[in-house]
């Protein structure tokens, strides 16, 4: 049944993609998990060249293990070197190291470098290491998402179903992906060279650079359209979006560059509270000391569009006589924001105040 309903799913999406929208689904994030704005989150959609993320990661995860490293050789077997599409050029009982399998996957986005490495992770079982990429999926909250390849080619090329996910998952696996600096250093690079040097390429993200973007993977094939999952740092604010399913290249960096745009002018980092600041000041009748202040005791700063309106509103009692005993309650403390309550406090006096004597209360 899962099955039946992807492919539902698919025609939807190609059928959308078809009549010239700007794009199938995107989502926009903090690097933290906070959505700002998700559309056609859930919906189900080919993941071409992006399905390697997962094999990049599937990767590292061998690498942590142990069970292999990055300076390992790797002899290509013939049916890995002639994996079609983007490719590098390998030769006869070629070998390469994982690194340089993991940046030619990750910067140029060759076919037969993803394939070389599910083969060498999964032990030559390549049905084996694309267990190991839905089991990792599941295992992140990925719950729409379905890997049947290591690199994402269409059904023409595999002989499989379509590696397919939503840009809501995509979103798990991009914070999981950041994680990781050796992956990131290399997702930046504009260009890279293997083999000592020998053999250089350019990255497939062009965007790389722009608006502080620093990754990570872009995807593309006649049925998924032109998908990217990029991440930006610009302003102290480290940013994700995933756009799926645009018509051609230029439109899907378009889309991208104009919501970082807008985003980093319309938000920021907006300081509701600063810890120190005086939120009120209560009188107190006949008391040795004859008012207590009250102090925000942390700081409390929220992401958020910087046109919206936010209040401080202090309820305190008005009438309160010595002794006071630490721990009373005498008021209580809002933070709102466009109206509605986002912070509450009780005020609290947190030391006792002693009564004045008879004489002092006389000449005070």
């Amino acid at each position: 049944m899962k099955r039946i309903i992807i492919g539902i799913y698919l025609i939807v999406g190609i059928l959308s993609f078809g009549q010239g929208d700007r794009f199938a689904a995107k989502l926009l994030g903090t690097a933290d998990g906070k959505i700002i704005n998700s559309i056609n989150g859930e919906k189900i959609y080919p993941l071409a060249s992006v399905t390697k993320m997962m094999t990049i990661l599937v990767t590292y995860d061998a690498i942590s293990k142990g069970e292999i490293s990055m300076d390992d050789m790797v002899d290509i077997p013939e049916e890995m070197r002639k994996i079609g599409g983007s490719r590098i050029w390998m030769t006869v009982e070629d070998s390469l190291s994982v690194r340089d399998l993991v940046k030619a996957t990750a910067i140029y986005s060759a076919n037969n470098a993803a394939y070389s490495l599910a083969y060498y992770v999964g032990g030559g079982d390549l049905d084996k290491f694309v267990e190991k990429m839905n089991e990792k999926a599941e295992s992140l909250g990925m719950v729409n998402t379905n890997y049947y390849t290591p690199a994402g080619l269409p059904p023409h090329m595999t002989g499989t179903e379509m590696d397919v996910s939503t840009v809501n998952d995509i979103y798990k696996l991009s914070m999981e992906l950041l994680k990781n600096d050796d992956y990131m250093k290399i997702a930046s690079m504009k260009e890279a060279g293997i083999r000592n040097g020998q053999q250089r390429f350019k990255s497939r993200n062009k965007l790389l650079g722009i608006d502080g973007i620093y990754g990570i993977k872009t995807g593309h094939h006649s049925l998924a359209g032109y998908n990217i999952s990029i991440v930006s740092k610009k302003n102290d604010l480290n940013m994700i979006e995933i756009v799926f399913g645009s018509p051609d290249e230029k439109t899907r960096d378009t889309v991208v560059l104009e919501d970082l745009d807008k985003f980093y002018i319309d938000y920021g980092y907006i300081d509701l509270l600063v810890q120190g600041e005086k939120i009120g000041t209560l009188k107190v009748e006949d008391g040795v000391e004859s008012e207590v202040n009250f102090y925000a005791e942390n700081n409390y700063t929220k992401l958020m569009a910087k046109n919206r309106k936010i209040e401080k509103q202090v309820t305190m009692k008005k009438d309160i006589k010595a002794p006071v005993a630490a721990g009373t309650v005498v008021g209580e403390y809002r933070l709102l924001i466009d109206g509605k309550t986002y912070l509450k406090s009780e005020l609290r006096i947190d030391h006792s105040i002693e009564r004045m004597g008879f004489f002092q209360r006389i000449f005070n």
